[in-house]
């Protein structure tokens, strides 16, 4: 799937911020950007060589359903962010979702929590089941790039 196809699952008006925001970048920006930073978030905290060995087998052993999820966590974090900030203390929260989607990755935070995290987002910026879902899809069936990106960015 296409970035573009994406307009097919747009319900809310919520979706329709989200899928504009998106799609002034292409496809490969998109996908790059979620290597980049996560590959940036991983290699800027300090890891033990533990931490080291079980982010790569975990990146390595994500379904495609995992990634999708993993990769829509690092997607719509901005938007969060951004809906955070207007708010007080907003910085504690923006930081530990950051946190939780490293942990995951190096597999101090276990796939409820995270997945917890994931809806907190969705349901605060209003992102309809049916878009989220596609978000998901678009980014599974991006698996193997995203993954072999990430891998060949860190530094460890």
């Amino acid at each position: 799937m296409k970035l573009k196809n994406l307009i097919h699952y747009k319900d809310f008006d919520s979706d329709n911020i989200i899928f504009h925001s998106l799609t002034q970048s292409t496809d490969d920006e998109i996908l790059t950007y979620v290597i980049n930073v996560t590959s940036d978030l991983l290699n800027e905290v300090f890891l033990s060589d533990d931490f080291k060995i079980s982010s790569k087998e975990n990146l390595i052993n994500y379904d495609e359903r995992d990634l999708g999820e993993l990769a829509t966590y690092m997607c719509i974090t901005p938007f969060a962010q951004s809906t955070l900030a207007k708010g007080t203390n907003w910085q504690e929260k923006a930081t530990s979702y950051l946190e939780c989607f490293i942990g995951y990755i190096i597999g101090t935070m276990d796939k409820e929590e995270f997945l917890g995290n994931l809806i907190e987002m969705r349901e605060m910026l209003n992102i309809s089941n049916k878009f989220y879902t596609g978000l998901v899809i678009y980014f599974s069936e991006n698996k193997k790039t995203i993954i072999n990106g990430i891998l060949n960015k860190l530094q460890f």
